[in-house]
């Protein structure tokens, strides 16, 4: 008897222990398959589900939607804020797609700040419906962490498939198009697609190809992401005694990230742009400080002083291997597109782009915020002496562009 009691005891144990090993494996599978922040489905687990329900509307007749989703301006707002706040963000955006879309949807964190909504509309003004109501529930929708609160907008690109597109990847890159369209159109909106004509398949593989080089510059953007904190731990530690408040290095990233995003240029460019936008008064550590902290106007030869900091600036930073993409920006962000600027008195487009930025950038702080140069001053200064300065010390385009966002209050 205490045998065979034994071996019931001994088989329970080994039942659990494999039940144990079960549960702890369908554990460990729905974990990989989620994103870490949001519980989400993560990209690899996007292409499984969009590949599966690709497959199965297929079989059925039934349309397939497919809405690609992106954070308008996540960049600079991430960088005026913080990245703990930026992660609030994305959890927000993630809660609000699980409690407005369909309950059945396959809602997935596709990369950085897009996401991927998969799911099965009756019709396509029924998608088109859905989509354009969760754009309209997250602008709406004020964020709140902490000290920190704003709205955000999305772009958003919808396919549904009515048996005309071939595979589930013809699906996704269709679906990347209307979404580059949203965003040229002027962002908070939603593009769709529509039936394509013969060409379309070179702008497809076009896209392919595009979404490969997307990889590694999401890789470039980690280590960079990493550089930039470092950068901000380094501003941290120091003082420069000019006058400026202690924000004017993170105000004028955010203003020169708002501009560089609103012109459309890469997101590796944009992180160039704000390593040099932080550094770019780095410099004026070489500067006499009785200078740099006078009251009222400068002499020529104080002046003459400050013009050296660009270049002291670059002299600094001469021994980063991670900042040689930042060193032209920091040594020319005094130039003017007139050439009448300082070190090299480059002129219209030998000037940097990401230089013409911090340019106009530093000049909207220093307005806005004031120093011991000058009084701050209103908005409606600011634009007239940014419209004053156009095509003399400013990119006149560049001067449209944050005329537009200071007016619209995405700068400012």
């Amino acid at each position: 008897m205490r045998n065979s009691h034994g071996i019931v005891s001994v088989d329970r144990e080994r039942r659990k222990s494999t039940a144990e090993q079960k549960q702890s494996t369908y554990q460990e599978n729905t974990r990989r398959k989620r994103d870490s922040l949001t519980g989400l489905l993560n990209h690899a687990s996007f292409h499984n589900e969009l590949n599966h329900s690709f497959k199965l509307a297929k079989k059925r007749k039934i349309p397939t939607a497919l809405l690609l989703i992106d954070i308008d301006y996540f960049h600079a707002i991430n960088h005026r804020y913080s990245y703990d706040f930026g992660d609030f963000i994305l959890e927000a955006i993630a809660d609000i797609l699980k409690k407005n879309m369909p309950g059945n949807a396959a809602i997935a964190r596709f990369s950085g700040e897009q996401f991927s909504v998969i799911w099965f509309p009756s019709t396509q003004d029924e998608a088109i419906k859905k989509s354009e109501l969760l754009r309209q529930k997250i602008a709406n929708s004020q964020i709140t962490s902490g000290d920190f609160s704003t709205y955000v907008t999305i772009s958003a690109g919808l396919v549904v498939n009515d048996g005309y597109i071939k595979t589930a990847t013809e699906m996704l890159s269709a679906s990347q198009l209307v979404l580059r369209s949203a965003k040229r159109e002027g962002r908070n909106r939603i593009c769709y697609w529509s039936r394509p004509e013969k060409t379309i398949n070179d702008e497809l593989n076009e896209n392919l190809l595009m979404e490969l080089q997307q990889k590694f510059a999401e890789m470039e953007h980690e280590i960079k992401s990493f550089g930039t904190s470092e950068i901000r731990s380094l501003l941290e530690e120091i003082s420069i005694p000019d006058g400026l408040n202690d924000e004017h290095a993170e105000n004028v990233a955010f203003i020169s990230a708002s501009l560089a995003d609103e012109l459309g240029l890469p997101e590796h460019q944009i992180d160039t742009i704000i390593s040099a936008a932080l550094l770019h008064d780095i410099g004026k550590l070489g500067i006499d400080s009785n200078i740099l902290s006078k009251k009222g106007p400068l002499t020529d030869e104080e002046f003459e002083e400050i013009k050296k900091h660009p270049l002291l600036g670059v002299g600094f930073l001469n021994e980063s291997q991670f900042l040689h993409k930042e060193m032209p920006l920091i040594m020319h962000h005094h130039e003017q597109f007139d050439g009448n600027g300082y070190p090299d008195g480059l002129k219209g487009d030998a000037i940097p782009i990401g230089a013409r930025i911090i340019c106009i950038a530093e000049t909207i702080d220093g307005l806005l915020s004031g120093s011991t140069y000058r009084e701050a001053v209103s908005l409606r200064a600011t634009i007239a002496e940014l419209r004053r300065c156009s095509g003399t010390q400013f990119d006149p385009q560049l001067v449209e562009i944050a005329i537009k966002l200071l007016e619209t209050g995405r700068i400012g």
